[in-house]
């Protein structure tokens, strides 16, 4: 599989994947991709590690207010720091649907991956400058994030 095939397709699948559970998890038809970042530096991000024949991480990058926006949807809460203390277990449960929904899609492209629990604000994997790089963005009812795939094959 050529890279510039790859990058199309992997894209293809996140935006599925988001699409997906946005619309039918989260009942925000409104989900779109964006082309400008939604996220800045220092916001809360949650990674998961994918290892098989494709190797690498994926990672969701949620500005305090799109996360306190989803949180207060599961937990129909008010705010403050109610809401901020479920921040982890929301974003991860956010990680894994998107993630696992990504994954279910590979299978059909012959990959099998094994995907890690996710890991809220956790150091940035070390090796990424040997991954190749899927940078997506998205705006939905609850606000914008920015999903980032770090990638190679195990070949």
């Amino acid at each position: 599989m050529s890279i510039i095939n790859s990058y199309d397709q992997y894209a293809r699948l996140i935006t599925r994947s988001v699409d997906h559970i946005f619309k039918n998890f989260l009942k925000d038809n409104s989900i779109e991709e964006v082309l400008e970042s939604q996220s800045s530096k220092g916001d809360p991000s949650v990674s998961i590690s994918i290892s098989g024949t494709l190797k690498g991480e994926l990672i969701i990058n949620l500005p305090p207010s799109t996360l306190s926006n989803i949180t207060k949807f599961f937990f129909k809460t008010s705010g403050g720091k109610s809401v901020k203390k479920h921040f982890e277990e929301v974003a991860g449960e956010i990680a894994n649907l998107i993630t696992g929904t990504f994954a279910n899609q590979l299978q059909f492209l012959n990959h099998t991956v094994r995907l890690s629990p996710p890991e809220f604000n956790e150091e940035d994997m070390t090796t990424r400058t040997l991954y190749d790089n899927i940078n997506l963005s998205f705006n939905s009812h609850f606000g914008g994030f920015d999903v980032d795939l770090y990638y190679r094959h195990d070949e």
